[in-house]
């Protein structure tokens, strides 16, 4: 899908190998974190002429660095095409959706490991250890309401990875 390398998802065409992962963002804060309808007049929003509709950009960046704290070239990022509340407790009902898009207060967001560009393209990473640091708002971004987070020590997460690779190169 030559969509996904426009996108910055895959860094080339043809067989690729990929790292899939699940990332869950979650509103631990006092206030709902507001993103609004994607459109145009929404600057939160870019429109995606590949694939015909509004992406919410910045959702999360994936970095992977070597032993040595070093970052690998670019290698993923996710930007939103519907962040809503996909987990409540009993007690919040969540009412952003993919018309209007935000996370309650004490709501959560998943994007799948099923889901496109729920990735790593790890083709030309050479084997060995790395850590994987998923980070969301890392630019420190207001919400639509022009309101600012609590706190940004806590919008990301790392995991150590190892890579294995054949003569040819496949993981």
């Amino acid at each position: 899908d030559g969509c996904l390398v426009n996108e910055g998802c895959l860094q080339g065409l043809g067989t690729r190998s990929v790292l899939r992962f699940t990332t869950r963002i979650s509103n631990i804060g006092t206030q709902d974190y507001y993103i609004g309808v994607p459109n145009a007049g929404n600057p939160q929003f870019e429109y995606d002429a590949c694939h015909n509709h509004y992406h919410y950009e910045g959702y999360a960046e994936y970095l992977l660095f070597n032993p040595q704290g070093e970052p690998m070239p670019q290698i993923g990022f996710k930007n939103g095409f519907c962040v809503l509340d996909l987990s409540c407790p009993s007690n919040i009902s969540g009412q952003y959706s993919c018309g209007n898009m935000g996370i309650t207060a004490g709501c959560a967001d998943y994007y799948s490991s099923s889901l496109a560009c729920q990735w790593i393209d790890v083709t030309d990473v050479p084997a060995g250890d790395y850590y994987l640091v998923v980070r969301t708002n890392w630019d420190q971004s207001p919400d639509k309401n022009g309101r600012y987070e609590l706190r940004y020590d806590n919008n990301w997460a790392q995991i150590c990875v190892h890579f294995d690779k054949d003569a040819n190169n496949n993981l």
